[in-house]
């Protein structure tokens, strides 16, 4: 074998290696955010992604439903600073950190609050310059009757209604600032069959124009009213798609959206209403 040729199929050997390389860290990033959301009983749920990032279509937006024994189901919508790999390995910590803590009886502000702690401490540990995000956190209960929520610096929630739109404004600062418990206030509020809950992360309000003017986030309460008729899938995918509508290529920010409406109440829960 001539040198010449046993170089051609060194450099051929690390361009295989770096494809399967990078097949892999997708497919771990991909699992990060998870399959489809599978119906649960009483919610209509819908989750959409649109990537600022043509390289990866995924970075430190997450949205992630969980439903746990007891029939409860936990929400939360998260947006770490920064983008990339790095970012959506912390936003995987913040998925499963929730659901651990929840799945202990946490309730939202304690989940929240331990989110918190350990954003703090594993920044410290692993040396990290920062580690900051804001969350929008929610448990539904098995009923379907009630929410509770903390909003961690978390600028665009709402409630929609058949009688008009309320902001659920945020109860806390951004994860990972503040080492103060006393910081995170939790919040309920009542649920009825025909509301729907819509959140978005910063990539849709901060989504400007031509002229530089924000989106701003009433505009996602205006979505949904104007699409109230679709399914929440579909209703989460108006909303990306509305930002890249309003922006085009000077959407610079991932949008990540969840969208989850109330289509009956009063359950006893039992394994068999997951399907």
């Amino acid at each position: 074998m001539n040198p010449e040729s046993g170089e051609i199929r060194s450099d051929t050997l690390a361009l295989t290696d770096a494809a399967a390389i990078d097949v892999e860290l997708r497919l771990i990033v991909e699992a990060v955010y998870g399959p489809p959301i599978r119906k649960l009983a009483g919610l209509d749920i819908g989750r959409a992604y649109w990537g600022a990032s043509m390289v990866l279509p995924y970075g430190g937006d997450i949205v992630d439903v969980f439903q746990y024994g007891d029939g409860s189901t936990s929400l939360a919508v998260v947006d770490i600073s920064g983008h990339g790999i790095r970012a959506a390995t912390h936003a995987g910590l913040a998925k499963h950190a929730l659901r651990a803590y929840v799945s202990q009886g946490y309730s939202a502000i304690e989940a929240i609050r331990g989110l918190n702690r350990l954003c703090i401490e594993n920044c410290a540990f692993e040396d990290e310059i920062e580690f900051f995000a804001t969350a929008f956190f929610a448990i539904i209960n098995a009923r379907r009757d009630s929410m509770q929520y903390v909003s961690a610096g978390h600028e665009a929630a709402y409630i929609v209604t058949p009688e008009g739109h309320r902001m659920l404004d945020a109860t806390g600062p951004i994860i990972g600032l503040l080492d103060d418990d006393h910081a995170f206030q939790q919040k309920t509020i009542s649920l009825n069959a025909g509301d729907t809950l819509a959140v978005v992360t910063d990539g849709f309000t901060e989504a400007r124009d031509e002229h530089g003017v924000f989106l701003g986030a009433n505009a996602l309460a205006k979505v949904v009213e104007r699409n109230a008729a679709l399914t929440a899938e579909q209703q989460a995918q108006s909303i990306t798609a509305s930002a890249y509508g309003y922006a085009g290529p000077r959407l610079k920010d991932d949008v990540a959206a969840l969208v989850v409406k109330v289509v009956q109440q009063g359950y006893t829960f039992t394994l068999a209403t997951v399907k």
